[in-house]
């Protein structure tokens, strides 16, 4: 190689080099030139960029806001649907307790209040004309007596009974044993009264009337029976057992008994 032409490739190198440095030199100058544009609209600071943290939090608060929105309105309805519900099961349960405070009333489980009767029994103080035990028993209140009154009040439409503070219901039983009357389990002796919620016009008449069950009482002795009507009457709850040891509701048809 010849001293001409390793001067001519040097020289050529180096204007490569000085030309790449200008190109570059107009390059940094422009963008300089772009970014004090820029700043000086303020543009840079505007712009939503991936490098802007600023921005990035704005809109993750955005989206964190719309899916918390989202977040209460599903708790919102499903507050609105529970409080349905449950308004839908308070009205179930009004009606199932008004039936049940019913259906206990009925069955004498409760106290009761009301215009009716008292019907008062009691032992003859008369002596007997026969000296036999018939001639004694006639002049004495049985339990047969009480449930005579008792059926005779119910045919008239009494709707509560009580003997001397015992509540009649279905399982009621009225007995003799020894010298004292059983009610309820519960002995009692004469008086025996017998107060009835019900029209008290309809069962005094109908405990009254000729040939009546207080009618046979008193030709023995009148003071034996006395019918009063009351203008207002408190009842005692049934206080027995309702517990049933064989009795219990039916689990299937009588059809399938057959088969």
């Amino acid at each position: 190689m010849s001293i001409f032409s390793v001067n001519i490739s040097h020289r050529s190198f180096w204007w490569q080099i000085s030309a790449l440095c200008f190109v570059l030199g107009i390059l940094l100058a422009a963008a300089v030139n772009t970014t004090g544009q820029l700043s000086r609209t303020g543009g840079a600071f505007e712009r939503i960029g991936f490098f802007n943290p600023a921005a990035n939090r704005t809109q993750e608060t955005a989206t964190k806001m719309r899916s918390d929105e989202s977040e209460i309105k599903k708790l919102r309805d499903r507050s609105t649907d529970l409080e349905n519900k449950l308004a839908k099961r308070q009205d179930a349960s009004e009606a199932l307790n008004k039936d049940l405070q019913e259906a206990k009333f009925v069955a004498g489980l409760t106290e009761a209040d009301g215009p009716g009767i008292q019907v008062t029994l009691t032992d003859s103080q008369r002596r007997p004309v026969d000296s036999t035990p018939n001639g004694m028993l006639v002049l004495l209140i049985h339990d047969e007596d009480i449930e005579r009154v008792i059926n005779e009040l119910r045919a008239a439409g009494a709707e509560a009974i009580a003997v001397n503070g015992q509540r009649v219901i279905s399982l009621t039983a009225i007995r003799c044993a020894g010298p004292v009357v059983q009610v309820n389990g519960v002995p009692t002796t004469p008086p025996v009264v017998i107060q009835a919620i019900g029209d008290p016009d309809t069962m005094f008449n109908a405990l009254n009337m000729r040939d009546g069950v207080l009618d046979v009482m008193r030709r023995f002795d009148p003071a034996m029976a006395k019918a009063d009507k009351m203008r207002m009457l408190h009842l005692p709850a049934y206080a027995g057992s309702t517990t049933f040891r064989y009795a219990y509701p039916p689990k299937h048809t009588h059809k399938e008994d057959s088969r």
